[in-house]
């Protein structure tokens, strides 16, 4: 990766609807997550599972040479979070995620695309995606001052 321009991209996907059978199998989808690394050239080196006691959630982790693929996998709810990480030359992660979202069979996902180390712009940590959380923030901010002119005293 050239260091003018930024050190790494960044897939960011959270994929709802996704088949609880698919999710439910833990060791089928470490086995597929680590086949997936070496075809779109993450050079996975290993593939770590973790599970929480009377959790049905689990994460998985594979370590790749120059970045690191997550999946944060809630069977229950049908969702799945996905971080991919590579600043390796030839890797591709942009493939990666089209496979994971379609071996997935997600019915909605929301992806955010980030460049890291992008030592070119002040720009380069904001996502290409927008929060929307400044929104809620205003509607909120504003009903608590609607609330005081409704209720404030009026003289007759």
């Amino acid at each position: 990766m050239n260091i003018g321009s930024s050190t790494g991209k960044l897939i960011a996907i959270d994929m709802y609807s996704c088949n609880y059978n698919t999710l439910e199998d833990h060791s089928k989808v470490e086995d597929v997550l680590d086949e997936a690394c070496r075809d779109f050239s993450m050079h996975v080196s290993q593939v770590l599972y973790y599970k929480e006691d009377e959790q049905n959630e689990y994460t998985l982790f594979a370590a790749c040479k120059q970045g690191h693929v997550t999946l944060h996998i809630y069977p229950d709810l049908g969702f799945v979070t996905a971080d991919i990480f590579s600043c390796g030359e030839g890797a591709n992660p942009a493939g990666m995620a089209r496979f994971l979202r379609s071996y997935f069979n997600a019915d909605k996902s929301k992806i955010t695309l980030l460049d890291r180390g992008d030592f070119g712009t002040k720009n380069d940590m904001k996502p290409k995606r927008r929060s929307k959380v400044t929104f809620i923030r205003r509607t909120k901010n504003l009903g608590g001052r609607l609330k005081k002119i409704i209720l404030r005293p009026h003289s007759t």
